[in-house]
């Protein structure tokens, strides 16, 4: 009879469980039971008659170790309750309230969250003349430099918000010490320091714990890796699973070399394989391992399984726009719900940036398909695309005070919290909107204040008077340029993602342009969005519901049904990503095999032939990955995308879509001579009354038989029947 420990293993698996003690990396493929093996061991560990008051297991969040608690209860029974297992904060926190006697706080210290921490930091900023609302990223900077185990002192800041972040830094210490706090940054750093000061604390936790299991070793940072080298250097026992290929959150720190790190550092180190997966089929794991031989830097792996084959992945080309491959996607969610009698949670829509869910959402919406957006933000919901709305409802109603008291985040640099409570104050004692009492308010300011009043209204005034009678397509874009919500976003730690953010509201006021015609005011826009608000509550869905999320919203996770939008260079990968070097396109690589990985059965990629960038509709390339997963041919035109000052020029000898005059769809017959803005010329040979305009096959003479929607095609007609 096998023991308990080896209940439900496979070879693999149970080779990992049982290897004898000593630094090993099991490098767990995706799907291939990772959680099941880290419990299985603890399980192993206790039989072979380790305490469990030896034993540390480390995860990275409190239902994972919630879940393997659970999981070991069941396999061994009470005794797993006395198994130290929680995420590395909550441990190290435990121990530092054991340990601290004053040092640098004492043991009944309150921990700061995030909003605490800002608050810190947006007085310093009043305090010092900076600009309370850069808080934030100050923040952000500040949390990587802990991470990464820098003091004030380490650092050579270049930029001009990282020397006033740096300047920040020992006053921002200084304020938590004095409050007796730390925050979550500090419960790993002061662990660390707390064993390198005091090496007879550090010698009694050595000798204590003498196994060490982490899960998803490869989202650890610099610092959780000293820490545990500290901690494992007596003992040796140290036993991570993780998969390099799903290391994905370099943004906030997770470096992959700490494999490499735990090679060197440990040696020798056995290094373990899971590859036997058992979510996917055998068609959708050829293509992610195909994607992973591109790699450089990852440890070799081959993933198998034993399920049935499947279909092969579908790579669908949207004729133009992103609004093509969401009525693409909308369809086939219709078609397998009722062919395999799923349900809506069954089905997962990924995109590598939030904007990219906007269209998806609308078509969704008008599908009436339930969805959750996963991180509960709907696109109109985030900070960047608020801040541009409130510009955009100031100019339909000035007398909005809420949109006025978000652009002052951004247009008043030097009206303080202060200033902007007087004004509220003055509008509420002679009942009027800010906009109309503003001026009365002034007398109770002082001379900096009254000024700095004065030049924001001043300018509000202007940007009103300048845009109000622009059509809107014109409008919003002007509006952008004019708000400096780039600039105000141009040092963001997620730059890049709020840019695009920025570009996709002027891309859908420009669609809107399209589709109302004459009714295209900004009144209607903003009412049209104001009406999404609802139904986008996440609060408010049901929980079976087609899932909307980035790909690192979803980690973890399996779905009956993957859609990945948007696989054009530019946006996966990220045109970034060129730019900072191979250690950006390597992780944008395995951001990709990541989405591919969440697929239990049918898997379909999805990109557009143009995206529309600031109004103007840009050509695109396939990305580089669907070749590298032998999805599709090696993909052809340009690199990447320009930037969009600097426009993509349209695939000569086809004019531009933006510059194309549609003929009427019920023109488009059977038998006519067609040119297309992408595809060039082509003969229809065929259509069926299909949705709102028809459908039509055409046979063009460079690209071979195209079916194309009318209501999206933009067909010119050459010559009738």
């Amino acid at each position: 009879m096998s023991p308990k420990w080896a209940d439900g293993l496979d070879a693999q698996q149970r080779h990992a469980v049982a290897h004898p003690v000593g630094p090993i990396i099991v490098l767990a493929g995706a799907g291939s039971g990772k959680t099941r093996v880290l419990t299985h061991r603890i399980a192993f560990l206790l039989d072979q008659g380790v305490s469990p008051a030896h034993i540390l297991a480390l995860t990275f969040t409190n239902k994972a170790a919630d879940t393997m608690r659970e999981r070991l209860r069941s396999l061994v029974g009470p005794i797993a309750e006395s198994v130290s297992m929680g995420t590395f904060h909550s441990l190290f926190a435990r121990w530092l309230r054991r340990e601290l006697t004053g040092q640098p706080v004492a043991h009944n210290f309150v921990i700061y969250d995030e909003e605490d921490s800002r608050a810190v930091l947006r007085n310093l900023l009043r305090e010092t003349g900076g600009d309370p609302r850069e808080a934030p990223r100050i923040r952000s900077l500040i949390s990587r430099w802990k991470n990464e185990g820098l003091s004030w002192e380490d650092l050579n800041p270049r930029l001009p918000l990282e020397r006033w972040a740096a300047q920040l830094f020992p006053k921002y210490q200084a304020r938590l010490r004095a409050a007796n706090a730390l925050d979550f940054d500090d419960l790993l750093l002061e662990t660390e320091r707390l064993f390198l000061r005091e090496p007879a604390v550090l010698q009694r936790y050595q000798t204590q714990i003498q196994h060490i299991l982490v899960d998803e070793y490869q989202d650890t940072n610099p610092l959780q890796y000293r820490i545990l080298r500290l901690l494992a250097s007596k003992h040796r026992s140290l036993f991570v699973v993780g998969d390099d290929a799903q290391s994905i959150y370099r943004f906030r720190g997770a470096d992959i070399r700490n494999f490499r790190y735990m090679e060197r550092d440990f040696a020798p180190v056995t290094l373990l394989r899971l590859e036997r997966n058992y979510r996917s089929t055998p068609q959708i794991l050829n293509s992610a391992n195909a994607l992973l031989h591109h790699s450089r830097e990852l440890y070799s792996k081959k993933l198998y399984t034993h399920n049935p084959d499947g279909p092969k992945p579908f790579v669908y080309e949207a004729s133009l726009t992103s609004r093509e491959e969401a009525l693409f996607t909308v369809q086939k969610i219709r078609e397998e719900l009722l062919r395999y009698h799923l349900n809506y949670g069954d089905f997962a829509i990924l995109y590598r940036i939030n904007a990219y869910a906007r269209v998806f959402e609308e078509e969704l919406l008008a599908a009436r398909i339930p969805y959750r957006l996963v991180g509960g933000l709907s696109f109109y919901q985030l900070e960047e695309v608020k801040h541009f709305l409130a510009f955009l409802r100031f100019i339909v109603n000035p007398a909005d005070d809420q949109a006025i008291l978000r652009i002052s985040q951004v247009l008043g640099e030097k009206i303080g919290e202060t200033t902007l409570h007087r004004l509220q104050e003055v509008a509420s004692e002679v009942q009027e909107p800010i906009w109309t009492s503003w001026e009365k308010a002034l007398f109770t300011l002082r001379e900096p204040q009254r000024k700095a009043v004065q030049q924001f209204f001043q300018r509000l005034a202007r940007l009103r008077q300048e845009v109000i009678d622009l059509p809107l397509g014109e409008l919003v874009e002007k509006v952008l340029e004019y708000s400096q919500l780039r600039l105000y976003y141009a040092q963001d730690t997620r730059a890049a993602e709020r840019q695009a953010n920025l570009e996709e509201l002027v891309s859908a006021a420009q669609e809107y342009v399209r589709s109302a015609g004459e009714a295209a005011t900004l009144q209607n826009f903003l009412e049209r969005i104001a009406l999404l608000g609802p139904a986008e509550d996440v609060k408010s869905r049901p929980q079976n519901a087609v899932w909307l999320s980035t790909v690192h919203g979803v980690k973890g996770m399996e779905f009956h049904t993957v859609f990945i939008v948007g696989a054009v260079e530019g946006l996966f990968p990220l045109t970034h990503a060129w730019e900072e070097g191979e250690a950006a396109l390597e992780e944008e690589r395995r951001i990709f095999y990541v989405a591919l990985t969440r697929a239990r059965r049918h898997l379909y990629v999805t990109y557009p032939q143009y995206l529309l960038r600031s109004g103007v509709q840009q050509p695109t390339t396939p990305s580089p990955f669907l070749a590298e997963a032998q999805l599709i041919g090696a993909p052809r035109g340009p690199k990447r995308f320009l930037s969009p000052s600097k426009p993509i020029p349209p695939l000569s000898p086809a004019p531009s879509p933006a510059l194309i005059e549609a003929s009427p769809p019920e023109a488009i017959q059977p038998g006519c001579l067609v040119e297309h803005s992408h595809y060039g010329k082509g003969t229809v040979v065929g259509r069926e009354e299909n949705g709102a305009a028809g459908v039509v096959q055409i046979h063009f003479e460079r690209v071979g038989l195209k079916k194309l929607d009318l209501r999206y095609a933009r067909l010119r007609l050459l010559s009738e029947a």
